[in-house]
């Protein structure tokens, strides 16, 4: 399936990624066919669902602790038909029971970014992805200093802006989103 626009979304009230930014932060995770996917603060399901459609032998655990989040996301994944997607209702990394996995995707922390990525560093594979959606530069800098505390290595930087075309009369006028910072990163040791 790949690509799903945001206007499929069934979206309610939760928050979502939008489409131009879901597109980078999935190509960032560099997804492979068997890939095990943890999305932290899953919202709709968004990232995680477009994910999973990559993932045919793999799996994706969308973490997320509001009620109307996990019913978006259980309605979604009937409307996409996934299958390869198991909801987990809580917190991370409180209710992460998973050690076995090779990407991790965090949407929204709930303030407990460092707590994340000590259990990212902990039991994920060698060589594992984590991508991290951020738009305030204070996030931006927490997450640097985590990814330095934890020998996360490879550290990318994208500022990401989009703005939508829409109609005023005869004419286009271009409205800007929100900018928001996605960073990448990968487990094991600095290079020297």
């Amino acid at each position: 399936m790949g690509h799903i626009a945001d206007k499929d979304f069934i979206r309610g009230e939760v928050p979502m990624t939008k489409q131009e930014v879901r597109a980078v932060s999935v190509a960032k995770l560099k997804l492979s066919e068997n890939s095990v996917l943890i999305d932290v603060g899953a919202g709709t399901g968004s990232v995680g669902i477009e994910a999973a459609t990559y993932i045919p032998h793999g799996k994706v655990y969308a973490v997320e602790r509001k009620s109307e989040g996990i019913k978006l996301i259980e309605e979604n994944l009937k409307k996409f038909s996934i299958k390869n997607l198991e909801v987990i209702q809580g917190t991370a990394p409180d209710d992460l029971c998973i050690k076995n996995f090779d990407r991790m995707f965090v949407g929204g922390s709930g303030g407990r970014l460092d707590e994340i990525i000590k259990y990212f560093s902990d039991y994920s594979a060698e060589k594992s992805i984590v991508v991290i959606n951020a738009i305030t530069l204070e996030t931006l800098s927490e997450v640097k200093n985590i990814f330095e505390k934890y020998k996360i290595k490879n550290m990318e930087i994208i500022s990401m802006s989009v703005a939508r075309g829409k109609k005023a009369g005869n004419y286009t006028m271009m409205f800007g989103e929100n900018p928001i910072y996605i960073i990448s990163g990968e487990k094991g040791e600095e290079n020297e």
